[in-house]
């Protein structure tokens, strides 16, 4: 099996702040920059992650914020 070579950005998990790594995902690449999704690998809290493509980075956010985002 090939080893995955995709850049990892450093997140922050907004619940525990725990640093971990994560990739962008196919909506990322596509262009839907805050609809990445993941869990903490420690909390196992949901965060949504969002890309950043002018400075190249990527933010965890409190999955809650989609919640109120639609009301």
């Amino acid at each position: 099996m090939a080893e995955d070579s995709r850049k990892r950005y450093k997140i922050i998990c907004p619940y525990c702040g725990k640093v971990q790594y994560a990739c962008k995902s196919i909506f990322h690449e596509i262009g839907i920059y805050d609809a990445g999704n993941g869990g903490c690998l420690d909390c196992k809290k949901p965060m949504r992650l969002v890309y950043n493509p002018e400075t190249d980075t990527m933010q965890a956010d409190k999955w809650e914020l989609i919640q109120n985002e639609k009301m």
